[in-house]
């Protein structure tokens, strides 16, 4: 049975839903946003370009750390992220398995870990590793692949390691310097506080060149959101100029990333970091070569499977070269 005295409430109810609609639908959007993922822990170009007002305006960027690659590139791809700032090995991969991913700016062209092992442990190379707990950021990450890279290097079978998931900074200090593994990939401003110390040693360290970290996103992303992921780029390239004319500029939004470090070592890792990025951001096909030839190398790729230079990366968006 119906009760007429309850319809009013019903309309009344239906009139304040059609009108917070009808507010929401007419409301002034905000200015656009790029999400960007990056494995926390250690200085980079682009929180530089965020943390000192590089951006330009109309323009807001959210930082969202993650403890891996791996764990990014999943985000990436889910939608959660818009860009990841990681390993040119994720788009190789990706694409690889047939997953449109792109790199559209690269921002280090050297391999970020070094292999690191408690002082007094006995270990003086990857040699003496066989066997051993070995700690990378996380499986299937950058630090894993160069843990590969120096096992075929040392002729030492990878398979022959217990390797272990440790995260980054105080997580992956802890295991080497706890016994909970031999040796660890750390890379900077850790890697250069662990050393001078004392309490840690230099166990191996990568001398090929690899596009270490490259700006990745989806194109269907970024042709939905072109100015934005365009604005996000070139004011990359901006901050690299900025730094490379006058390093002091950008140290105090480099503090904000290392706020332990102190002035000396901070300055000595932000220069290692600008240098460490190619010319304009842009590669040509040389490194890509190099990068892919480890990835093969170590049994990562397939070499029948592995992506053009041209199909991995875009550069389009940064403006001239």
């Amino acid at each position: 049975m119906t009760h007429p005295l309850r319809r009013p409430w019903r309309w009344a109810g239906a009139l304040v839903l059609t009108a917070l609609l009808v507010a929401g639908c007419s409301a002034e959007p905000g200015p656009p946003t790029i999400r960007v993922g990056l494995v926390c822990g250690g200085v980079g170009l682009a929180a530089l370009a965020i943390d000192s007002g590089g951006l330009p305006d109309g323009l807001q960027a959210q930082k969202i750390c993650f403890d891996s690659g791996s764990d990014a590139v999943q985000a990436l791809v889910g939608g959660s992220i818009d860009a990841f700032v990681g390993a040119g090995e994720h788009v190789v991969d990706n694409r690889a398995k047939g997953l449109d991913v792109k790199g559209y700016a690269v921002v280090s062209e050297a391999p970020p870990y070094s292999l690191v092992s408690a002082a007094g442990s006995g270990v003086h190379g990857v040699g003496d590793l066989a066997g051993k707990s070995v700690a990378v950021t996380a499986p299937g990450s950058l630090s894993d692949t160069e843990l590969q890279k120096a096992t075929a290097e040392a002729g030492v079978p990878y398979s022959g390691l217990r390797v272990v998931g440790a995260g980054t900074g105080a997580t992956m200090q802890a295991a080497i310097g706890k016994g909970g593994a031999a040796a660890g990939m750390v890379s900077d401003p850790l890697l250069t506080t662990m050393l001078q110390s004392g309490a840690f040693t230099l166990t191996w360290k990568p001398d090929f060149r690899y596009i270490a970290l490259a700006v990745i996103a989806k194109p269907s992303w970024v042709n939905d959101n072109k100015p934005a992921m365009q604005a996000f780029l070139q004011s990359l390239r901006a901050t690299q100029d900025k730094a490379n004319a006058d390093l002091p500029s950008v140290l105090d939004a480099a503090k904000q990333q290392a706020p332990t470090l102190d002035p000396t070592t901070l300055r000595t890792v932000v220069a290692a970091t600008i240098a460490q990025a190619p010319p304009k951001l842009t590669i040509d096909d040389g490194p890509y070569r190099d990068t892919t030839q480890v990835l093969t190398q170590v049994g990562q790729v397939q070499p029948d499977k592995v992506p053009s230079f041209t199909d991995s990366f875009d550069f389009s968006l940064l403006g001239p070269q």
